[in-house]
């Protein structure tokens, strides 16, 4: 059952003129595909809108929306609708943003990146109630991981029978009672040692260009740890493959083969095509060392003989070099 059709948001049906509703201020996802949108707003003008949005009044006859931007805007620019349906409901800054995180979350709406960030701002909504919560640190990730982070180290120097000191003990108990009912009761339902050590490192771990990327192409955990790999295998391999949204692969018969989009390869995929190119790139690495190995062999060849030295004098020298080479 979704969210907002719990008793806890009563809400009411009506038509609302489009010019009257501003945007979200909890909206979670960052990249909207044009032609997604042009394909909603044709089915949207052809069969209605199955489901409606989820607004919250303003003042002056305003409204907020809280869920189904995606809706909304295909029928802005795709259909010559002047109004649209909505559930209208009364909800606070924390609700409202439950419900977003919610919305997207059931229809798996979100790519993983945006919905690690989703939750990281619900935690601190929640915890910002506490005043000495708000000092750790200047942004919601900052705070968050870094509370995360120390309840993980508390916890581990206890189970380990290591000596706390009762600072560390009272800051233990004073927060992960809090921070393990936020967790129990997100959209979404998790242990706070699993998000820190499986969800938060692909904000903290992760290059920015890396985390763009898995939001455009709706990348899930996995995918993007891979992805992450081959950034670092190969810059100019994981720009290529971001631009063109895809893997390059051939069959047994070295012939292309059509591209599956790149949030259709597995991780596992995305994984062995950069360790394949890493191994690629190593070979070439070592091709080059060894042709630069020959060519100082030429050039020592070249000035030895100009100098007169004796052919077997010279072959001594460069076979003594290349075992001395050989044993290092």
């Amino acid at each position: 059952m979704p969210l907002t059709d719990n008793k806890n948001y009563p809400s009411s049906l009506c038509r609302i003129n489009i010019n009257k509703i501003d945007p979200s201020s909890f909206q979670s996802r960052k990249y909207f595909d044009e032609n997604s949108l042009r394909e909603l707003g044709a089915s949207i003008a052809a069969d209605g809108l199955i489901e409606p949005i989820i607004l919250r009044p303003q003042k002056k006859g305003k409204f907020e929306l809280i869920a189904g931007e995606r809706r909304l805007r295909a029928v802005r620019k795709y259909t010559d609708m002047d109004d649209i349906q909505a559930k209208i409901i009364e909800a606070d800054d924390l609700k409202a943003r439950r419900i977003s995180v919610a919305e997207n979350q059931l229809r798996q709406d979100l790519s993983a990146i945006e919905s690690i960030e989703a939750t990281i701002k619900i935690i601190d909504v929640e915890m910002g109630r506490d005043p000495e919560y708000l000092t750790v640190g200047k942004t919601p990730l900052e705070r968050v991981h870094k509370l995360l982070s120390k309840l993980d180290s508390i916890r581990v120097s206890k189970g380990n029978c290591y000596l706390v000191s009762d600072e560390a003990y009272n800051h233990f108990h004073k927060y992960v009672e809090m921070v393990e009912s936020i967790f129990k009761n997100l959209p979404k339902p998790l242990k706070w040692q699993s998000f820190l050590v499986h969800d938060l490192v692909l904000l903290t771990d992760i290059p920015s260009k890396v985390q763009k990327a898995s939001v455009k192409h709706s990348l899930n955990k996995a995918q993007t740890k891979a992805f992450a790999k081959l950034e670092l295998v190969s810059e100019k391999a994981f720009h290529d493959v971001t631009l063109k949204n895809s893997i390059p692969f051939k069959d047994r018969n070295n012939e292309l083969l059509a591209k599956p989009a790149l949030n259709e390869f597995s991780a596992r995929e995305i994984q062995v095509f950069a360790e394949n190119l890493e191994k690629a790139n190593q070979k070439k690495e070592q091709k080059k060392d060894e042709s630069q190995q020959e060519m100082n062999t030429e050039i020592k060849i070249a000035l030895m003989t100009r100098l007169g030295i004796p052919l077997v004098r010279i072959a001594q020298n460069i076979t003594n070099q290349d075992l001395s080479s050989f044993r290092t």
